[in-house]
């Protein structure tokens, strides 16, 4: 388990990188979870050694009202920590009623940390000016999908909108899914992280990032990324200005043996960033990635031989 190298390594690179890393997306496919399933793995995941991993719950806005039941299992010193996803259009009036209520009924042991906006969703400051009514200090991740004409597209309206605005909007961008179909490949993830650092924006991704290294995986008849991969890729493109070029060849590396944390870095083959930098790059780029699992990527990557005690020069 990575808890075991927690203790040698927690202020130092692996503790920047693995930080609030790991969005809990139980509710979402594979996994799927009954919400009282989803609920009672992430209370639990608290009294764990590695909770200093986790991230907020992520919950569709449409199934607030079923976390009442909970109430009772968080307080304010560990409160229900939410990422909500928006519904459609349409839907945006039921869904700030939804934000209200859950604010009303757990106060001080809930706290929603971020807004995610599906790409069906129109963007505009009334849906945010509406939810500062409601609630405060939340991120706000837009997803967006498509070709490379259409996520440029997407972008640039993005970098537009946050232009002079007080609550600047950051990208969500889908790695995956249950079927080989969802998965990007690695020249469009690069192509991403690319523009999203010449633009300025910040990133969280989501879906089919179980394993720590990209590899081949029968469920779904197609490589899967690694999210040792993405997140070296895109704290390296963020800290060391990569090419779109270097980025891909990132996130297409296999072999475990060239990702490398030392006690105040992470080196890949010859390239390398410091705990201070990844620190920076994980607070105001590569944020976190939302995950139905969030036993199966810390027990893999503790079953790595990526750590070492040498330093970084």
């Amino acid at each position: 388990m990575l808890a075991k190298v927690k203790i040698n390594w927690k202020e130092d690179a692996v503790s920047h990188f693995m930080t609030e890393l790991i969005d809990y997306a139980g509710l979402f496919p594979p996994a799927a979870l009954p919400l009282r399933e989803a609920i009672l793995n992430y209370h639990s995941y608290f009294k764990e050694e590695d909770s200093w991993m986790l991230g907020p719950f992520v919950i569709p806005a449409s199934r607030l009202g079923e976390l009442k039941p909970y109430r009772d299992l968080f307080t304010e010193q560990l409160p229900l920590r939410l990422s909500i996803i928006l519904s459609k259009s349409d839907e945006l009036r039921r869904d700030l009623d939804a934000i209200q209520l859950f604010s009303e009924t757990y106060q001080t042991a809930g706290m929603i940390e971020a807004i995610e906006v599906p790409p069906s969703l129109q963007i505009n400051s009334r849906i945010f000016d509406q939810l500062d009514k409601c609630i405060s200090g939340y991120r706000v991740y837009c997803e967006i999908a498509g070709t490379n004409e259409q996520l440029q597209s997407s972008l640039i309206k993005i970098k537009m909108l946050n232009h002079g605005s007080s609550r600047p909007m950051g990208i969500k961008f889908r790695m995956g899914g249950i079927t080989a179909n969802l998965f990007p490949t690695a020249k469009k993830a690069a192509f991403v992280i690319h523009e999203c650092k010449k633009l300025g924006l910040s990133l969280k991704f989501t879906a089919g990032l179980h394993h720590p290294i990209r590899q081949y995986r029968k469920e779904v008849e197609t490589f899967m990324h690694g999210f040792v991969n993405v997140f070296t890729a895109s704290i390296m493109a963020y800290c060391l200005s990569l090419t779109e070029e270097t980025i891909e060849e990132i996130l297409l590396d296999d072999n475990p043996d060239h990702f490398t944390f030392t006690t105040n870095g992470l080196r890949w083959r010859n390239l390398t960033v410091h705990s201070k930098e990844i620190n920076k790059a994980r607070n105001v780029f590569s944020l976190s990635y939302g995950s139905c699992s969030f036993d199966e990527p810390r027990e893999e990557l503790g079953e790595l031989a990526l750590f070492h005690k040498e330093v970084v020069r």
